[in-house]
């Protein structure tokens, strides 16, 4: 399996490939077989080792689960799936080449999706312990130069067609109709949490208030680390923000070192969006309804961490997504003088110098 794991993905993601070998084989008599890699990548996003590891993948889960009857085999499912994840669509020329009707596709994508978003957990991992939080710092502090953060943090939209009587509810900042997905990344792009869903109207400090990573880091569950978020959110003794006012050179350097980190989660949302064309616009949901669209991002963002284990190429046409700060926070965070007090310590720790700050834990969490 190609490299690009992560130490700290669970214990049941790194067996999964090795016990598939045992229970399937995608490789006798597939509808894999009928098409060439460069086709393969071209309308399905993935490579060939890639796509045989998630059809095996869903082929057990199907047989232990018994998620469905027999009328569609593993390969079919999960080539009109990762189709449609592809495009937003599977083309009847496709349909007929692995042999499904587009009714069965519809039913396919939807237990695919199901599958996958049930089994998130298993791929989409938090570093939970000390040494693998120290793991992802050190990498973030590598790239950006902000010591003990663990994560990213950012909400991706997902645009959507709301019924008449639910439009204002899913009407985001960006006067477009979505579903809002709280998601935190490594400094490579590797999702570590995703929470949804919440209506594109939502603040994206109250989802990080509302969400369960969120009671976890409040609980002490993970130590005394942060996230980089962008001034949409408060500064809190777990979410470090950038400065709204920057008069010093060393606050200055501390705010390019915070944009250049939140470019990352802005990339990470353009690649998921750029992989998995059907998250440019989910469709017509129903009223208090949206399980059947979370299930599918949930699914892509599963299988946008697969793509990172398996090194599978950028896909063409890679934007990403526009930065979008949301509401300035700074002045609600003045009343919280620990923190700021704590914020300009560690500015002066690791941003006063010209040349790259030595990498390092910073304790000055131990006097809050």
């Amino acid at each position: 399996m190609p490299a690009s794991e992560m130490s700290y993905a669970s214990a049941v993601w790194l067996a999964s490939f090795w016990e598939l070998d045992d229970e399937t084989d995608s490789s006798s008599g597939s509808c894999l077989d009928y098409f060439d890699d460069d086709f393969l990548f071209k309308h399905f996003h993935f490579t060939r080792s890639a796509v045989c590891f998630i059809i095996d993948y869903v082929g057990a889960q199907l047989e232990r689960a018994k998620y469905c009857s027999n009328e569609l085999s593993s390969d079919v499912m999960v080539l009109a799936a990762l189709c449609v994840y592809a495009n937003g669509f599977l083309p009847n020329e496709i349909a007929d080449m692995i042999g499904i009707s587009q009714p069965s596709a519809s039913r396919a994508v939807n237990m695919v999706s199901r599958i996958l978003s049930d089994k998130a957990e298993e791929f989409i991992t938090f570093p939970n312990s000390y040494n693998d939080r120290v793991l992802v710092a050190q990498e973030i502090q590598r790239f950006g130069g902000i010591p003990n953060g663990v994560g990213v943090l950012g909400c991706m939209h997902v645009r959507i067609i709301p019924t008449p009587e639910e439009e204002t509810f899913f009407l985001n900042s960006f006067d477009y109709h979505s579903i809002m997905f709280q998601i935190i990344c490594d400094s490579q792009g590797n999702l570590l949490s995703v929470e949804s869903q919440w209506p594109g109207s939502t603040s994206e400090q109250s989802i990080w208030e509302s969400s369960k990573i969120s009671q976890k880091f409040k609980s002490g569950r993970h130590g005394h680390s942060w996230l980089i978020g962008a001034s949409c959110y408060s500064l809190e003794r777990h979410v470090l923000t950038p400065l709204a006012y920057v008069r010093k050179r060393p606050s200055m350097r501390y705010n390019e070192a915070h944009f250049k980190i939140q470019t990352v989660i802005q990339k990470t949302f353009g690649l998921l969006k750029s992989r998995f064309r059907c998250l440019e616009n989910l469709g017509s949901i129903q009223k208090n309804n949206c399980s059947t669209h979370t299930e599918m991002v949930n699914a892509c963002c599963v299988l946008h961490n697969i793509a990172m284990k398996f090194s599978v190429p950028l896909p063409q046409h890679f934007v990403p997504e526009p930065r979008y700060h949301g509401v300035n926070r700074e002045e609600i965070t003045q009343s919280n003088s620990s923190m700021l007090l704590f914020r300009e310590d560690m500015i002066k720790a690791f941003f006063s110098q010209d040349s790259d700050p030595v990498p390092g834990i910073f304790v000055g969490f131990e006097r809050m």
